[in-house]
């Protein structure tokens, strides 16, 4: 490699005079050439690392000087001709030779080729000290096109019609800003497009600042790249594209966005601005329906419902999906159909967005939940959404389909299902698909004590108990075993087990043994949905401590009374979260559990609580 470097190194020609005849001779060389001054012990030398190069390639230029001094030579860089200094690194060595400090020092400058041909570096004086300073001789080199810089893989996209700038004309840099719509209306989309043309390699990251949109609702858009070609040179064309919805009608001007390149030690900071943007921006039209609220943009509309079966007083979904150009952040509700015999709840929204055809596109999801009391056929009417199309510049009524579904009874448990849970107390809850939320729920005596302390464990303790005595009976009856023996031994055996089931749950909760909670016993009488009974247990309980009811209060209100009475924040916390539960259970979208997780936990809860108002009471006395 150092083969091919060129290098050019000079001094002066040895003076062998004596002393007064050297320094006369030494003031006229400063007075001819106060600039210039030669001496053996100045030397310099000046290199490339090569004689071709592409525009892709650094040149590597290096300085190096000798003093006789402790004083560090600097070169004086001039001005350079399609070259751009990019990095300079700096190594000095001082030493001693002959007795006297000798400093040597090495500049290495990194340029990056501006463009193609005969390129020169001029000669660069280095100043010794405020009277001493050496040139070097010029350099040539030849540089020729390296390849067009590149999309990056996330961003590169195919190139749409895109009309160079009339101004772009061989600059390696240049920049400008357009809009798809210079008269747009009130709320119409329109995308303003911030181009950056570079036909060489960035090696310096510059700095955007993109103009103040006041007067817009914005929405980003994903960066796109592509190359073009233009002239004899190719570019890569950076987009970043903004999405702008007018606030405000009339003259509205978008200012100039800055391109910045940041400044170094050798080149002032270079600033590139684009053309600044005006736009007349138009009202709507003053004939506009009634039900207008302000959509602008081209829609399309759906709806549906699930499940198209929907059983009596049990929560169902319509959805209504509004999708298409526009500004769908701030797009109004649609015009729901008249469902006044029926309870509605307004439910979660979901949105997306997406990039069609060079336009922002998006979808907004809207549900209501509705809660049928009544049997038989009905039909949904139509949702409505009335907007301003800019296209065709009138306001148009889109609207869905009417939606056609059955409303049954819950389902009933058969004889068999009746016996062995008026047995059981409590079934084992199915896991099958077609056994949703709150359609079979267990027969309850609330009088009869019969339920394991730890309600969760209770829902599998039966099953577990009855498998034996099964096998037992049928062992007894295939050997002739007496049905007495059969009777003591299963009776025992599930004795012992009722016992240690017992011992484990009373040492694990420390709460009565064999019992479900009065409080959820009650609120289970005349309801089949878990989340509901949850929901009495635990505004009923409440009301009966705090000698108030607790209906209508808000969450905060409700944890200050909680712990006014001596609950502790933790406890405060679970029954606001299990009341926010129950609701979203009772109202939003069915889980498999079917609220027997929560309705366990309020079990538990209130047993605690029970115990703790005994400890109060004990401790009062």
């Amino acid at each position: 490699m150092l083969s091919r470097w060129r290098r050019y190194s000079f001094s002066l020609k040895t003076i062998r005079i004596n002393r007064k005849l050297r320094a006369l001779v030494l003031l006229v060389y400063i007075a001819l050439f106060p600039r210039l001054v030669y001496s053996q012990d100045l030397p310099v030398s000046v290199s490339v690392n090569g004689s071709e190069f592409s525009t892709d390639d650094v040149v590597i230029l290096t300085v190096t000087a000798i003093n006789d001094s402790p004083r560090q030579p600097r070169p004086i860089l001039p001005p350079l001709d399609g070259l751009s200094v990019i990095d300079l690194n700096i190594a000095t060595n001082v030493s001693l030779v002959r007795g006297e400090i000798q400093t040597e020092v090495v500049y290495t400058y990194q340029l990056q080729p501006r463009r193609t041909g005969t390129l020169t570096i001029p000669p660069i004086p280095v100043k010794f000290n405020d009277e001493d300073v050496v040139e070097t001789t010029p350099i040539s080199f030849e540089v020729t096109q390296g390849a067009p810089p590149a999309p990056s893989p996330n961003h590169a996209v195919l190139p749409g019609l895109v009309v160079p700038p009339a101004d772009l004309v061989d600059q390696d840099f240049y920049v400008e800003a357009v809009v798809d719509q210079a008269s747009p209306y009130l709320g119409q989309q329109l995308i303003y497009t911030f181009r950056l043309y570079q036909a060489i390699r960035l090696y310096r990251q510059p700095q955007l600042e993109m103009p103040i949109f006041s007067s817009f609702e914005t929405l980003g858009m994903p960066v796109q790249e592509y190359n073009l070609d233009v002239g004899d040179r190719t570019y890569l064309v950076s987009e970043i594209r903004t999405a702008l919805f007018p606030k405000s009608t009339g003259i509205i001007n978008i200012g100039t966005a800055q391109l910045i390149f940041p400044g170094s030690f050798f080149e002032e900071a270079a600033e590139l601005y684009t053309q600044p943007i005006q736009l007349n921006v138009k009202p709507l039209p003053d004939d506009a329906p009634p039900e207008f609220t302000g959509a602008v943009g081209q829609f399309d509309m759906e709806a549906w419902f699930s499940p198209q079966v929907a059983v009596i007083n049990q929560p169902s979904t319509l959805s209504v999906a509004i999708s298409g150009v526009g500004n769908v952040n701030t797009l109004p509700d649609p015009i729901w159909p008249s469902l006044r015999q029926w309870r509605t709840y307004d439910s979660l929204k979901s949105q997306s967005m997406d990039l069609k055809n060079g336009q922002l596109q998006g979808t907004r999801v809207y549900e209501r939940l509705v809660v049928w009391d009544k049997i038989g056929d009905f039909t949904i009417p139509p949702a409505k959404l009335v907007y301003f199309d800019p296209a065709a510049e009138e306001y148009r009524t889109i609207s869905t389909k009417s939606l056609k579904m059955r409303v049954i009874a819950p389902p009933t448990p058969d004889a068999a299902s009746a016996t062995a849970t008026a047995v059981a107390a409590i079934p084992i809850p199915a896991t099958t698909p077609n056994n949703r939320a709150g359609s079979i729920n267990p027969l309850i005596n609330p009088a009869a004590p019969s339920f394991n302390s730890d309600f969760s464990d209770s829902l599998n303790s039966n099953w577990r108990a009855m498998l034996p005595m099964g096998v037992v009976l049928l062992w007894t009856i295939c050997t002739g075993i007496p049905a007495a023996v059969v009777v003591g031994a299963g009776g025992l055996w599930l004795w012992q087990k009722r016992q240690e089931k017992s011992k484990i749950a009373a040492e694990a909760v420390k709460q009565p043994k064999e019992m479900i909670h009065p409080a959820i016993a009650q609120a289970m009488t005349g309801s089949d949905d878990n989340y509901q009974v949850a929901s009495r247990a635990l505004t009923g309980y409440l009301g009966r401590m705090l000698g108030a009811s607790v209906k209508g209060l808000t969450r905060t209100e409700l944890a200050d009374r909680l712990q006014t009475h001596g609950l502790s924040i933790l406890q405060a916390h679970k029954i606001n979260d299990y009341l926010a539960q129950s609701e979203m259970g009772r109202y939003g979208p069915q889980t498999n559990d079917a609220g027997w997780e929560l309705l366990a936990k309020v079990d538990k809860l209130l047993f605690e609580l029970d115990k703790q108002a005994e400890t109060k009471a004990r401790a009062k006395k």
